[in-house]
C-alpha cells in the first residue's frame, strides 16, 4: 500500500464581484454560498445559488458553502461599492447601512437572516481597497487572518449551521499517481494507470449509526520546509489490493482555489479493495474543512463501517463520507500515519466495534504519542 503519494495537487480559495443581483428574499434555501474574486480579493456571500455560476463565468472561484442561515431572524443587509473595483459589505446595523448609502454605496436589499448559536466573525483588512471585509464561522480562518494583519471586528451575526460542502462548479477531476497505480491501493508500475483528484466530491448519502468497525483518531500536527509536504492518516485492508481510506493534511505551493493550494488542505483518500486503475481510486480535497495552520495540532478521525462506508473528521467536523470496501487479512486492518515532513501525534486511539483496543493490536502502536520525520508509524487491529 502507498504511504505518501508523490504527485502534487492541493488548493486555496476566496472570491468577489459586482453584477446582476437576485435578492435572497426570493430564495427559500437556507444554505449560504461563498465565492471569491482573485482579481480584487473580494468574497461574495449569497443564498441565491444561481448567482454563483453567473459570476464564475466572469472569473470568480466557487468556494462551496459558507454556512447555514435561518429562514427568519435578524435582517442582514447587502451593500455594494461601485468604486475601487467593487466591494460588497453585509451588516445588521441600519445606521451602518444608511451611512454607506449616503457616501455612495448601493443598497442591494436583504441578503439573508441572522440567527442560531454559531458566531460568524467579521474581519477588516486595513491595507486593501476591495475585499476589505471577510466573514467566516471558522475560528482557524479568523485567527490566521489576524496573524497576517487583518483587524478582528467581533461577531457580525449568527448562523444556524456550519454548512455542507457542495462540489465546486466546473472543476474537472485531475489524473494523479499516473503509471504507478495498482488495483485497490497497491503500488504497481501499470502503464496508463491513474487515480482521480476531485475538488469537493459530493458525499455519498447514508445514515451511518452505531459503532464503526474501526475508528482511528489522534491529535496531529504537520509541518515541512518544502513546497510539497503531507501526512496521511489511514485505515487499510491487510494485503495487496485490499484497499485503504483516510484523511490527509497536505501543503502544496500554488494558487488554484479549487484544490486549496497555498495552504494546508484536507483531502479524503478512498482506494476501495479491488478498485481498478482508471479512476475508481480517488482523492477529494474538501476546501470547506476547518482551516489548518502549519504546525497546528488538529483532531483527525477516520471511521470504516462494515456496511461499506468511510467517514473522516477534522476537529469534529465531518469532511468526507464515501462508499468503499476494505478487506482485512488475518482478521486485522492496518492503521498508519505517514509523513514526508515532520509530524506530531498525540492522544492516539483505536476503537474496534466501539471497544478501545489501542494497546491490543497485532502488533499494537504501543504508545499514543509520536514525533517523527519522513517515515511512518503503524499497527494492526
Amino acid at each position: 500500500m502507498k504511504s505518501i503519494r508523490s504527485k502534487l495537487f492541493v488548493a486555496a480559495a476566496l472570491l468577489a464581484a459586482g453584477g446582476a443581483l437576485v435578492y435572497a428574499d426570493d430564495v427559500e434555501a437556507s444554505t449560504l454560498y461563498r465565492a471569491y474574486n482573485p482579481n480584487t480579493g473580494e468574497h461574495l456571500y449569497t443564498q441565491n445559488h444561481n448567482e454563483i455560476p453567473a459570476i464564475v463565468s466572469h472569473g470568480w472561484k466557487n468556494e462551496g458553502t459558507a454556512w447555514e442561515a435561518p429562514n427568519s431572524g435578524a435582517t442582514v443587509y447587502r451593500m455594494f461599492n461601485p468604486n475601487n473595483g467593487g466591494d460588497h459589505f453585509y451588516t445588521l446595523n441600519t445606521n451602518e447601512r444608511d451611512h454607506l448609502k449616503k457616501v455612495g454605496w448601493r443598497y442591494e436589499g436583504i441578503s439573508w437572516h441572522s440567527g442560531g448559536s454559531i458566531p460568524v466573525y467579521r474581519l477588516y483588512n486595513p491595507n486593501a481597497k476591495s475585499g476589505t471585509h471577510h466573514y467566516t464561522v471558522l475560528s482557524n480562518e479568523r485567527d490566521h487572518l489576524k496573524k497576517v494583519g487583518w483587524r478582528y471586528e467581533g461577531v457580525a451575526f449568527y448562523a444556524a449551521g456550519n454548512g455542507n460542502q457542495t462540489p465546486a462548479a466546473g472543476v474537472t477531476p485531475r489524473h494523479v499517481d499516473v503509471n504507478v497505480t495498482g488495483v485497490g491501493g497497491k503500488e504497481q508500475k501499470i502503464s496508463g494507470s491513474y487515480r482521480l483528484l476531485y475538488s469537493n466530491k459530493a458525499f455519498d448519502q447514508a445514515n451511518l449509526t452505531g459503532n464503526a468497525t474501526v475508528d482511528f483518531s489522534a491529535d496531529v500536527a504537520v509541518k515541512g520546509s518544502s513546497n510539497d509536504y503531507e501526512t496521511q492518516f489511514v485505515i487499510a485492508g491487510n494485503g495487496d489490493g485490499s484497499g485503504q481510506v483516510g484523511v490527509e493534511l497536505h501543503y502544496q505551493a500554488g494558487s488554484d482555489a479549487n484544490f486549496a493550494q497555498g495552504r494546508i488542505n484536507t483531502t479524503n483518500i478512498n482506494f476501495p479493495a479491488g478498485a481498478g486503475t482508471s479512476g475508481q481510486q480517488y482523492y477529494s480535497v474538501n476546501t470547506g474543512a476547518p482551516r489548518v495552520a502549519k504546525g497546528q495540532l488538529v483532531h483527525l478521525q477516520v471511521k470504516y463501517f462494515a456496511s461499506g462506508y468511510m467517514q473522516t473528521f477534522v476537529n469534529g467536523k465531518l469532511v468526507g463520507q464515501y462508499k468503499t470496501k476494505l478487506v482485512p487479512g488475518s482478521d486485522a486492518y492496518i492503521l498508519h500515519d505517514s509523513v514526508n515532513g515532520t509530524v506530531k501525534i498525540r492522544n492516539l486511539k483505536v476503537l474496534k466495534n466501539g471497544v478501545d483496543v489501542t494497546h491490543k493490536g497485532k502488533p499494537s502502536f504501543g504508545n499514543t504519542s509520536f514525533d517523527f520525520s519522513n517515515g511512518s508509524v503503524s499497527g494492526a487491529y
